[in-house]
């Protein structure tokens, strides 16, 4: 990537004030996108940042199971908060965004399948453009996303949140009914959560 979108979006992380405190359903900058029926009777929220390994294979291959074990049937609804770990991260957010909330899950797959690519290249902004525009964000699209400096501070806001009030460590960082879990990238550490018969 160019020195310049780099320094940009780095300058911008740099520049957040402190979070401000909430509770977990309280988000601090992006309002919560839920994946699910309103009246679940269970909320898992996921801290996921787009270049992070393990959060790729959690939505790639656990997200999918859960959705069709638990959020189909009503008995969950899941929020996935995008987290800035580094410059990158905040690139292909700002990105995603730009291509709209209809195309911004594919766009985020394709971010994450073309991760080892996006770290390989020595130019990081040509192939960033590249998969901007197989996702309808066009050069010019781009370019305003790369200067959205408010959404950017509102995705650290987020972040800095969850590091800062909910003792996130790193991502992914799982939480459900407001009980941090630990994860063992399985499906198995929110079944058996998940699968327990109701409390009367």
């Amino acid at each position: 990537m160019k020195t310049r979108v780099l320094l940009f979006i780095a300058l911008c992380i740099g520049l957040t004030g402190p979070a401000s405190a909430g509770s977990l359903m309280q988000p601090d900058g992006v309002p919560d996108r839920f994946l699910g029926a309103s009246n679940a009777p269970s909320t898992l929220v996921v801290y996921s940042s787009p270049t992070c390994p393990p959060c790729i294979r959690f939505e790639e291959q656990v997200l999918p199971l859960i959705k069709s074990r638990y959020v189909d049937s009503g008995r969950l609804r899941v929020s996935v908060r995008p987290t800035v770990n580094n410059a990158l991260d905040g690139a292909i957010l700002l990105i995603a965004d730009a291509g709209g909330l209809m195309r911004r899950d594919a766009t985020l797959a394709r971010f994450r399948a073309k991760r080892a690519e996006i770290l390989a290249a020595k130019d990081k902004e040509k192939v960033l453009r590249e998969i901007a525009a197989q996702s309808g964000v066009d050069h010019a699209a781009y370019d305003r996303a790369m200067k959205n400096s408010d959404r950017l501070r509102a995705l650290q806001r987020l972040t800095d949140q969850a590091y800062k009030d909910f003792d996130v460590k790193g991502t992914p960082s799982f939480f459900l009914d407001g009980v941090k879990l630990k994860y063992d990238g399985t499906i198995n550490s929110f079944s058996r959560h998940l699968d327990q018969p109701p409390r009367r």
